[in-house]
């Protein structure tokens, strides 16, 4: 498992070429998954086959923002709409800044 989002229910698995067929096939076929002595409930399918980690991460984020789009279309109201799209706005991350003692020296030597 390379990513695993827990609010989206997705995961990027990375396996060789060659095992690609046998995984995406018993994919569906998984019916709980089990961790700490509980057994959950799930329903695993294939969204996308890449050849590189980075056209994944590419898919997942179109993916995403079509999901976001068809959420913002199912609002009722206006104030509904705001919610959401407040909510979107809060996830965004922000750059840290640096703490004292951990900034690099100016000749690139740390």
């Amino acid at each position: 498992v390379k990513y695993l989002n827990a609010y989206t229910g997705t995961a990027l698995l990375r396996c060789r070429r060659d095992c690609q067929r046998l995984l995406s096939s018993s994919l569906p076929l998984v019916r709980h998954l089990e961790g700490r002595g509980q057994r959950f409930p799930c329903a695993l399918r294939v969204l996308h086959v890449g050849g590189t980690i980075r056209t994944c991460q590419k898919f997942l984020i179109q993916h995403n923002r079509r999901q976001l789009q068809l959420l913002l279309q199912s609002c009722t109201s206006e104030a509904e709409r705001q919610c959401v799209q407040q909510s979107v706005l809060s996830c965004s991350l922000a750059e840290e800044q640096p703490q004292s003692g951990e900034e690099e020296e100016e000749d690139g030597t740390e």
